[in-house]
């Protein structure tokens, strides 16, 4: 299927279901979707919408209180028109059609404006994070260096001491909050999915290849860790700060992440379903990787973010929380970092958050496949956008279609 473009011929993304994935009873073994298989392209097309099937997962109790009700005040966006890096125009249908969406969610001011749902999704589908997973972990990490329960600029160690000899041995929690450590995984061994094999088998992303004896599980990865260099210099954006990030509430709270989700923010948000958490083989959740929610939960989520902490009713968060996470991290230190681009320049990085420091201070979750949560508090706009973009792919391609539609969008709710 083709649909033409307002400068070119573009393909559009086959859905899971023309694709054939997991049709049939039972699937033919070309179209088997596994949990070996499931973080690869075309493979996400259905597994980014059936975790649960796939993995093991530590349930987030919505809490027994009613749903808070967003409103609707629809927008017709089939005017809005951009560019793309590379010039081409493209309507904000087409963008949501070729960009692999799978569920679309867009407030302005509090209101749902757009809503929209592809590949089989729907409103009540449980979806990825992938790494937007970050960001949910970093807030609750604020929250608790807000409440005191620890310094920011104590060193990891000194509540983690399995952490001693590791290349996190000498990093303070800040660092490790604002991924400007300097740690690198113990083998050569990258993957373009899960960064390291070793820490994919670990975390339980990838088989246990035959008579494998490494970590079985992030408790013992994250020791093997190695330091590469002084923290503090650069932002160098690895998964395994936010893992240890949550081992380290973990233990000082005696709660798991599931738990302090639940009791912090999910419980008084208003949810509509239960979040979910996908697990190692020691239950510890995948802090960096691992969150499961549907697409409106996630608006929810991130119009709390905009109201400085208050919504359904209630201050779920402490303001001072949400002010220092849109002041942003060393702006210097990202930009000496790996990540840098010219797509984001003048960018930092805090409390597991992209922030953009633009003219209206906004600032995004994101996670691999496209997933994105894009959160402008000038324009009042919160876009929650989950996606099964072909992976893997280019730092950056599967989300950048979508992001440079943004400031059209925003221009047009501005009229």
């Amino acid at each position: 299927m083709k649909k033409e473009s307002t400068s070119s011929i573009q393909q559009i993304p086959q859905t899971a279901h023309e694709l054939g994935l997991m049709c049939g009873f039972p699937p033919s073994p070309d179209q088997m979707v596994t949990h070996d298989n499931q973080l690869y392209a075309p493979y996400n097309r259905w597994s980014f919408q059936n975790e649960l099937k796939l993995n093991h997962t530590a349930d987030v109790w919505r809490g027994a209180g009613p749903v808070a009700p967003l409103e609707y005040e629809l927008r017709d966006l089939s005017q809005v028109t951009y560019q793309n890096r590379s010039g081409a125009q493209f309507t904000f249908d087409e963008m949501v059609e070729l960009s692999c969406t799978d569920g679309l969610v867009i407030l302005h001011r509090g209101k749902i404006i757009y809503e929209r749902y592809l590949n089989g999704m729907q409103a009540h589908t449980l979806h990825c994070w992938a790494s937007g997973s970050k960001s949910m972990t970093g807030v609750l990490a604020a929250i608790l260096a807000h409440e005191g329960l620890f310094d920011p600029d104590a060193l990891v160690a000194s509540s983690l001491p399995e952490l001693k000899d590791s290349g996190f041995g000498d990093a303070t929690i800040r660092q490790v909050m604002d991924m400007t450590t300097t740690v690198k995984f113990p083998m050569n061994d990258f993957d373009p999915v899960s960064e390291s094999l070793q820490s994919g088998i670990a975390m339980g992303w990838l088989a246990r290849p035959e008579g494998y004896t490494g970590p079985a599980n992030s408790y013992e990865f994250m020791p093997t860790m190695k330091k590469d260099g002084e923290h503090g210099v650069r932002f160098a954006y690895l998964t395994a700060n936010t893992d240890v990030l949550a081992w380290l509430m973990k233990r000082l709270l005696d709660q798991t992440l599931a738990e302090m989700m639940h009791r912090r923010i999910w419980s008084k948000l208003g949810v509509e379903r239960d979040a979910f958490w996908i697990v190692d083989s020691a239950t510890a959740e995948t802090a960096g990787s691992g969150l499961l929610t549907t697409t409106r939960d996630m608006a929810r989520f991130g119009q709390l973010l905009l109201q400085k902490g208050e919504f359904n009713g209630q201050r779920i968060l402490p303001a001072a929380v949400v002010e220092d996470i849109t002041a942003g991290g060393d702006r210097e230190a990202f930009a000496r970092g790996p990540a840098a681009s010219p797509m984001n320049q003048g960018w930092s990085y805090r409390h597991q958050w992209w922030v953009t420091h633009n003219e209206h201070g906004a600032y995004l979750g994101l996670g691999y496949g496209g997933q994105m949560l894009y959160i402008d508090p000038v324009a009042q706009m919160v876009m929650a956008k989950f996606s099964s973009y072909p992976t893997p792919t280019p730092a950056g391609n599967e989300f950048y279609s979508a992001f440079a539609a943004i400031p059209a969008l925003v221009k047009f709710l501005a009229q």
